[in-house]
C-alpha cells in the first residue's frame, strides 16, 4: 500500500503534476551539460582531467545516496527538496567563477550533492502520492518527465550559446528556472499535513541482514550489474557524441539528442503493454545486443545522414532496456525490499555515470581516438545482454506476479 492513504484512484492530481514539474527541472540540471566535455577541451584541460571533472558530479551522487537514503522520509523530504534546489542554483551560478581546475572540481561536487538530494527526495514523495493501483502508470510518467529534458534542452542550449557565447553563462541563465520549484513547496507541504502519515511506520528501515540476503537472491546481482554496464555505456554517448557529430560536419548537434529522446519517450508511451506481455529477460537480451550494435555503428559511420537513423535506433533500445531492467527488478524483489532495490538500481546508475567518463578519459589519454570510444563501450551492453539472458527462466517463474500496465 502507499505511504499515504488515498480516497480515490486519480493519478493526475495537482500534487502529482507539480512533483513531475520538479522532476523535469531536476533532470534539466543534467541534460544541460551534454556539451561540458567540449567546453573543458576548449579550455585546454587534458583528457584525463576532463574525465575526472565529468565524473565528479555523479561520483558525489554515488557516495552520498547510500548515506542519505535510510534517513529520508515523507515527513522531511520537502525540506530536503528546498535545500537541494538552493544548492543547485548556487552551483549553476558558480560555473562562471570557476577559473581553476580545483574550483571546477568543487562546483561539480556541489552540483552533484544538490542533484542527488533532490532526486532522492522526489522519489520518496512520488511513492507517497501514487494511488495503489496506478503505480505502473505513475512511474511511466515519471520516466517521461526525466527524459523530456534530454529532448528539449540541447537545441535550446545550442541557440543560447550563439547569444551568450559560453557554456557557463548558459548554466547561470538556468539558475532562476528552479525558482518555480521552490514556490510549489508550500502547497505540497499543506497537502502532506492533511494526509495520514501513520502508515509510514510500517516501512521499516532494511537491516544489514536484509541487505545481504537480498543481494544473495537469484537475479538481483545480475540485474544490478547489467544496469551499471548499461549506464556506463550511455554516459559516453551523452558526453562525447557532440564531438563525434561536429567532426562529421553535423552542426545541429542538439537534433541527435532530440531524435533519440523522442524515440525513447515514444516507447514509454505506446509500448507499455508489449513490455508487460513478453519475457523481460529475453527482451532485455535482444535490446541490449541491438544497443551494442548501434554503438559500434556510431564509431564506424563516416557520414552524417545515417546518424539520424542511428539516433532513433539508439533511443528505441534505451526506451525498452531501461524500464525493463527496473520492471524485472520489481518483479523478482520481495515486497518489503522493493524500495531498497530501487535505490540499488539508482546506485548502479550513479556508478555508471562515474566510471563511464573516467574510463573514457583514460582511453583518450592512452591514445584511443574519440570516434572509437563508442565501439569500445559497446562491450558493456553486450555483457549486460548475456547477464539478463540467464534470467529467462526466473522471469517465467515470476510471470504471474507481473504488475499490470494499468496499475
Amino acid at each position: 500500500m502507499p505511504l499515504i492513504p488515498r480516497n480515490d484512484n486519480s493519478l493526475l492530481t495537482p500534487e502529482f503534476c507539480l512533483l513531475m514539474g520538479v522532476t523535469f527541472l531536476a533532470f534539466c540540471n543534467i541534460s544541460l551539460f551534454y556539451g561540458l566535455n567540449d567546453y573543458l577541451e576548449a579550455r585546454h584541460i587534458p583528457s584525463f582531467w576532463r574525465g575526472v571533472l565529468l565524473g565528479l558530479e555523479p561520483c558525489t551522487a554515488l557516495l552520498v545516496r547510500p548515506l542519505i537514503s535510510p534517513f529520508l522520509s515523507v515527513r522531511n523530504c520537502l525540506h530536503v527538496v528546498a535545500a537541494s534546489l538552493l544548492i543547485l542554483m548556487t552551483a549553476l551560478l558558480s560555473y562562471s567563477a570557476a577559473d581553476t581546475l580545483l574550483a571546477l572540481a568543487g562546483v561539480r561536487v556541489i552540483h552533484g550533492l544538490g542533484f542527488v538530494l533532490l532526486v532522492s527526495a522526489v522519489a520518496v514523495l512520488l511513492v507517497a502520492f501514487l494511488p495503489p493501483n496506478r503505480v505502473g502508470q505513475g512511474f511511466g510518467i515519471f520516466a517521461i518527465a526525466s527524459l523530456l529534458p534530454y529532448a528539449v534542452l540541447p537545441p535550446v542550449v545550442e541557440r543560447l550559446l550563439l547569444l551568450v557565447g559560453s557554456e557557463p553563462r548558459v548554466y547561470a541563465l538556468f539558475a532562476p528556472a528552479l525558482i518555480p520549484a521552490l514556490l510549489v513547496l508550500p502547497y505540497l507541504h499543506r497537502r502532506l499535513r492533511r494526509m495520514d502519515l501513520d502508515g509510514a511506520a510500517a516501512h521499516r528501515r532494511p537491516t544489514f541482514a536484509d541487505i545481504t540476503a537480498d543481494l544473495r537472491s537469484p537475479g538481483i546481482g545480475r540485474l544490478l550489474a547489467a544496469n551499471g554496464l548499461l549506464f556506463t555505456a550511455t554516459t559516453v554517448v551523452f558526453f562525447f557524441m557532440k564531438d563525434r557529430l561536429m567532426a562529421l560536419g553535423m552542426h545541429n548537434v542538439g537534433l541527435f539528442f532530440s531524435i533519440s529522446t523522442a524515440a525513447t519517450i515514444a516507447v514509454r508511451v505506446f509500448c507499455g503493454r508489449l513490455m508487460d506481455s513478453v519475457n523481460r529477460a529475453i527482451m532485455l537480451a535482444v535490446t541490449l545486443t541491438a544497443l551494442a550494435g548501434v554503438m559500434v555503428l556510431f564509431s564506424v559511420t563516416g557520414t552524417v545522414g545515417p546518424l539520424y537513423a542511428l539516433a532513433g535506433l539508439y533511443g528505441l533500445c534505451i526506451g525498452f532496456a531501461m524500464p525493463q531492467l527496473n520492471a524485472a527488478m520489481f518483479v523478482i524483489s520481495p515486497a518489503h525490499l522493493r524500495g531498497l532495490n530501487t535505490n540499488l538500481m539508482l546506485f548502479t546508475m550513479d556508478a555508471g555515470y562515474v566510471f563511464g567518463p573516467l574510463l573514457a578519459g583514460g582511453l583518450l589519454n592512452a591514445g584511443v581516438p574519440s570516434a572509437s570510444l563508442f565501439a569500445c563501450f559497446a562491450v558493456g551492453p553486450l555483457l549486460g545482454a548475456l547477464l539478463t539472458l540467464r534470467l529467462a527462466g526466473l522471469m517465467r517463474r515470476h510471470a504471474p506476479d507481473r504488475t499490470r500496465a494499468d496499475g
